[in-house]
């Protein structure tokens, strides 16, 4: 399903200023699990691939996945074995650098990642890949830790929490690019927001049981900070872990834009007016009369007996 909302001019690398209208194609895939002796990158590279294609075929600026995408969500205890190298870049992330510079456009994709500063600690990230290479690696900050109706959400076991929520200059626009249950503090779509971001991106692996979180929650986000915000899950059964997509785009405002079909692969394209921030905040004010000075308790630890 493609729904674009009006003509969007072709960006290329080489183009100098971001357009102020971006298109973005969110990619609702299936990924596929590691195990002992399994691999799952090179099967998802290779679908993540035709998908790149599909979008810049589409003349998509920015193309996402889901959160973990490339190495499965539900990889779990052979996350060690099958996690990537970013620095220096391992060969999945040169060939994801490559097809963002062959296709002129900017590549947003989960990953579990290893550490730099503890070697062996393993990081459930999400790559933002521009065309000269890439741009940087955003670490989830909130590691989930609670059982559901559904079973127990136990990422802590694989996963160590990132520690900054930075924003990220692309081609195609700022970027905060957080992952899943980090939309849950609004402290992080707040203060990307705060530090220029143009679009909120979350990556996700959202679980059944969670829709309605999802609805509720993706309108929130966009319309406390009267900004773009974007979810894009992977989807599909990961053991016993059923994850129903949802993936959808919503404008400053609050309208859903563009959403994916639920419990199945989609595709969807949609263009992103990044001006229409501009006039939402400039009528409904809600940044300008924020009051910080009276939140100073947000910022203190929780006190601990």
């Amino acid at each position: 399903m493609a729904v674009i909302t009006k003509e969007a001019t072709i960006w290329k690398a080489t183009s100098g200023e971001p357009p102020r209208t971006v298109r973005v194609a969110l990619v609702q895939a299936r990924s596929a699990v590691g195990t002992e002796t399994f691999d799952p990158r090179d099967d998802n590279l290779a679908r993540a691939v035709e998908s790149i294609g599909r979008a810049a075929a589409d003349g998509a600026h920015i193309v996402v996945f889901g959160e973990m995408y490339l190495s499965g969500y539900r990889t779990d205890e052979w996350l060690h074995k099958w996690t990537t190298t970013v620095s220096p870049p391992d060969r999945h992330v040169k060939a994801l650098i490559e097809q963002a510079r062959s296709k002129h456009l900017v590549i947003v994709m989960g990953a579990a990642t290893f550490g730099a500063a503890t070697p062996g600690d393993v990081y459930n990230s999400t790559l933002i890949i521009s065309p000269d290479g890439l741009t940087g690696v955003y670490r989830k900050a909130h590691v989930v830790a609670f059982p559901y109706k559904f079973g127990v959400a136990n990422e802590r076991s694989f996963y160590s929490p990132g520690m900054e929520i930075p924003v990220y200059e692309t081609p195609a626009g700022r970027l905060g690019v957080h992952i899943c249950y980090d939309v849950h503090f609004p402290e992080v779509a707040r203060v990307q927001t705060l530090n220029g971001a143009e679009i909120l991106i979350n990556t996700s692996a959202s679980m059944a049981g969670f829709e309605e979180y999802w609805t509720h929650l993706a309108y929130t986000r966009a319309v406390e900070n009267a900004t773009w915000y974007i979810v894009c899950s992977v989807v599909g059964q990961q053991r016993d872990t059923s994850l129903f997509g949802g993936s959808q785009i919503v404008d400053p405002s609050g309208d859903v834009v563009a959403a994916a079909k639920l419990n199945e692969e989609d595709y969807i394209v949609a263009d992103i007016d990044l001006d229409r921030a501009h006039a939402v905040r400039a009528t409904t004010h809600a940044l300008s009369t924020r009051q910080p000075a009276l939140y100073a308790r947000i910022a203190e630890p929780l006190r601990q007996p």
